[in-house]
């Protein structure tokens, strides 16, 4: 039987795109998110969960294992954006995306962390972000948050390995989701370039492959790194980023 499986912020984007992956593949998948999806899928449970909430995550294990049982697979998704200059970043949107996106990736390892544990065999696969090994300007709490996964999951990695838990970190680029459309939609009516303009020029400006990365193509690593044949593969970070932070 395939190992159980959650997905944080699998409402929409990324997330869904792997949890639907997941789901495909046999494996029985639970939605962490704040937000209900719009489309509920029978396949995909939804369990309402503040991942940057120690109780909330608490809750949500507890929920999970009387749907599902022991979970061997942690997918920590879970993210959101703030851009402001470093002087006049507010401190509650700082402790927000901290929150969220680093606190809520320790929080939920640690209460699945004994699940896998017990089953002596586990996968916890991270999505950072390019900017997990890179920075751009305004952007401080996110590259600060995406960072610290990446040192998170290696002392995880270390830890895990005596019980068969693997954990490594994908480091996406742009990903074309509706978020990112509608980015992308703002910045042709702001600037009267054409969408081919836009990405070129303002997102894809770095990657030497001038293409949005589809969500699909996130989810098929993911399948990889969490199948058996990725059995010796942790502690790593890998980029699908069209170029972008090569070498990182």
């Amino acid at each position: 039987m395939k190992a159980a499986a959650v997905v944080t912020g699998a409402s929409s984007g990324i997330g869904r795109a792997i949890a639907i992956a997941l789901s495909e593949a046999g494996h029985k998948v639970v939605n962490w998110d704040l937000r209900a999806p719009l489309e509920a899928d029978p396949r995909i449970p939804h369990v309402f969960c503040d991942v940057s909430s120690e109780a909330a995550v608490i809750k949500a294990a507890q929920d999970t294992h009387a749907l599902v049982g022991d979970v061997g697979i942690l997918i920590n998704n879970s993210g959101l954006q703030f851009m402001a200059p470093l002087d006049e970043f507010p401190i509650e949107k700082w402790q927000q995306l901290i929150g969220v996106m680093l606190t809520g990736t320790f929080l939920c390892t640690k209460n699945l962390w004994p699940m896998m544990k017990k089953l002596n065999s586990g996968r916890v696969i991270n999505i950072s972000s390019v900017h997990g090994k890179l920075a751009s300007p305004f952007k401080s709490a996110y590259v600060a948050a995406k960072h610290g996964v990446l040192g998170l999951a290696k002392v995880a990695a270390i830890e895990g390995a005596p019980f068969n838990i693997t954990v490594n970190t994908i480091c996406p680029g742009f990903v074309d989701t509706p978020l990112m459309r509608d980015q992308v939609k703002s910045q042709m009516e702001l600037n009267k370039l054409s969408e081919q303009e836009v990405l070129e020029r303002v997102f894809l400006k770095d990657q030497q492959i001038k293409k949005l990365t589809h969500p699909d193509q996130v989810a098929q690593f993911v399948l990889f790194l969490a199948s058996d044949n990725a059995s010796t593969i942790t502690g790593e970070a890998f980029n699908i980023s069209g170029g972008w932070g090569m070498g990182l």
